[in-house]
């Protein structure tokens, strides 16, 4: 494990809220940027999470497609409390092993845009059924499972590709599972995981029903919430026994159905309040900024182009904090020739040398944001 990997470790396991009775906790994936690593929670019961995945290439020695570099980008705005990716980062498979390390490089490269830790739960293509893909995975992005608790929820990453389980859970795995549900009584309990229970189509799924009935039945006795998956590259959701389950591996690889049947790129944005939870799905290629240069009195100007069919709070990084306390932000939309104000607040940066302002963005609009000096208040005589 690199030097790098263990500081954004400690770092994340120090800012979260305490790990609860995990044995084995998920940590971050170590991306090389330190805007990762963030505080908890200001209200345990209110955040928002994204998921996604899928976004490997169609083939050996093919350039990953850019939609996961899109979603990273558009996180960065939204910023969410973090994000979980339910595997097949890479295409993996037949490549050699030097090759799946630089195809990890080259994604943790991109997940750094993001600026917000990243979890992965490994896929078929991360694994192939192969021990040294195994390993080189678990030096590149980290364990194959493991939990962690996060405000008023508790997560869990599962690696349903162990080898020689034909895509299901083993037993020390499942023994894992069981006991970690039983020492972890939160408010929400999300699992993650590649391989679906139940997917759009029953050949996608676990090969040993029974296997996939016993992690079921465990989910029901201990009140799991959601339930997220990939390997489908489409959307689809269902319920069984009160549990969501939840399909979305519209990361970038090759779409497995028509457009009105799911078969769309998307992510998914997950606000939790309390004990209610929301799903948003979103599609890439709809949310943008575009910054222009810092005048020498500090000012700037960001527009954030929202395209989305929802308002989005977002959140723009000046790439200047000259301005230091003195900065004022303001903002604003015009549409059919009437400006319309919108609330810009400026809030903790996670970048060094820059100035964070959160906007809600109404949707199909396009937002001015501006940083300037505060104005000097006038002298009362």
């Amino acid at each position: 494990m690199t030097h790098r990997f263990l500081k954004t470790a400690l770092f994340f396991l120090g800012a979260i809220a305490a790990a609860g009775e995990t044995t084995r906790a998920l940590l971050p994936l170590p991306v090389p940027s330190a805007a990762s690593q963030i505080a908890p929670p200001a209200d345990p019961e209110h955040f928002m999470f994204a998921i996604a995945g899928d976004n490997r290439a169609a083939g050996r020695d093919v350039p990953p497609p850019p939609t996961a570099r899109q979603i990273f980008s558009e996180l960065r705005l939204l910023r969410p409390a973090f994000c979980l990716w339910t595997g097949d980062a890479i295409y993996g498979s037949d490549d050699t092993v030097g090759e799946a390390r630089a195809e990890y490089e080259a994604f943790l490269g991109d997940a750094a845009a993001a600026a917000t830790p990243i979890f992965n739960a490994p896929g078929n293509h991360e694994i192939y059924e192969r021990r040294d893909m195994e390993t080189v995975y678990e030096k590149s992005m980290g364990r194959l499972y493991g939990s962690f608790d996060y405000g008023n929820a508790h997560v869990i990453a599962l690696d349903t590709e162990e080898v020689g389980s034909k895509t299901g859970i083993g037993a020390e795995q499942k023994e894992w599972l069981r006991q970690d549900l039983a020492a972890n009584k939160s408010a929400n309990i999300f699992v993650f995981m590649h391989h679906p229970l139940f997917p759009k189509k029953k050949s996608a799924g676990f090969v040993d029903r029974a296997n996939r009935d016993e992690i079921h039945q465990l989910f029901v006795q201990y009140g799991v919430s959601y339930v997220f998956s990939g390997h489908e590259h489409l959307f689809y959701q269902s319920v069984h026994d009160g549990i969501h389950y939840v399909v979305t591996g519209g990361g970038g690889a090759p779409i497995d159905d028509a457009p009105q049947d799911g078969g769309f790129q998307h992510y998914i944005l997950v606000a939790v309040n309390g004990k209610s939870v929301a799903i948003t799905v979103l599609e890439p290629w709809r949310l943008f900024q575009t910054t222009g240069s810092v005048l020498p009195n500090g000012s700037c100007v960001t527009r954030v182009d929202n395209y989305h069919n929802a308002d989005l709070s977002a959140v723009v990084d000046f790439p200047s904090d000259a301005l230091g306390s003195r900065a004022a932000a303001t903002a604003s939309f015009t549409y059919k020739g009437t400006t319309h104000p919108v609330s810009a607040v400026i809030v903790p940066a996670r970048m060094p040398g820059t100035i964070a302002v959160q906007v809600t963005v109404p949707r199909s609009r396009s937002v001015l944001v501006s940083i300037a000096p505060a104005p000097t208040p006038t002298p009362t005589k």
